[in-house]
């Protein structure tokens, strides 16, 4: 017996660096085998130059492209507010719009509601439905013009119809709109008609700084790129910035 302890030991001393080595290799493979896993949901956000002089909020825009969104992965990763889509203008309605509205909400980000509008439909007809949409909730932030479609009307007709948007829901909802556009369309297709009364939302990929429309002189929000990032995002999506800091909720 004394013999057998003696030789249990000898192959003990001799086993310990084989076991040692195996159990660093088997921990090792583990921690790789969770950032493969794990690598593609924490990509690094996008962030546009430094184009406003003071600190900047960042945010996305939803819509169902987007599909399900992980909202608290949303919040975790570090964004602070999101506009989403209602509807394109007054015959497709956004499917997930109620999901996207009432999980943001419970994910603490900041939410203002979008409509991508339509020239060639009632302008009231469509700020209506952003009306009801945002009856027992309002959201946060105020609601949102998309101005980039022409629909075949004039510069002189798109902004009758843009004026008439925004004066509906101001009448309606006791806010100032937000209107969204890029230099470019607000320049041909409206004819660089005066709505810099209210809140512009530029819509500018560059890597410079953004190309401000006249006759606004500077940005609220800057989309700065519509192939962002995000984790609890499966696919691309449109980020943002806000000038500025969001107040405590």
């Amino acid at each position: 017996m004394g013999r057998l302890r003696r030789y249990a030991r000898k192959v003990r001393k001799r086993l310990w660096p084989v076991v040692a080595m195996a159990a660093i290799l088997a921990f090792g493979g583990i921690l790789m085998l969770m950032m493969l896993l794990g690598g593609d949901d924490e990509p690094a956000i996008e962030e546009p130059p430094a184009c406003f002089e003071g600190p900047v909020t960042p945010g996305i825009d939803v819509s169902y492209y987007q599909g399900q969104i992980q909202w608290r992965k949303v919040q975790k990763a570090g964004i602070r507010f999101a506009f989403i889509r209602v509807s394109d203008g007054l015959g497709n309605r956004d499917t997930m719009f109620e999901k996207n509205w009432s999980g943001a909400k419970h994910a603490k980000i900041r939410r203002g509601a979008y409509q991508y509008f339509r020239p060639e439909e009632s302008a009231i007809a469509q700020a209506d439905l952003v009306i009801a949409a945002l009856s027992r909730d309002p959201g946060e932030l105020p609601p949102v013009i998309d101005v980039e479609a022409t629909g075949g009307k004039s510069p002189k007709q798109i902004e009758r119809q843009v004026r008439a948007w925004v004066e509906r829901i101001r009448a309606k909802l006791r806010v100032e709109p937000i209107v969204y556009t890029s230099p470019a369309f607000w320049k041909d297709a409206v004819g660089s008609a005066d709505l810099s009364s209210q809140p512009l939302w530029l819509a500018h990929y560059t890597s410079e700084c953004p190309r401000i429309p006249a006759p606004w002189t500077t940005w609220k929000f800057w989309q700065h790129s519509e192939t962002g990032r995000v984790p609890g995002i499966s696919g691309p999506v449109d980020l943002n910035v806000m000038a500025g800091e969001l107040p405590p909720p």
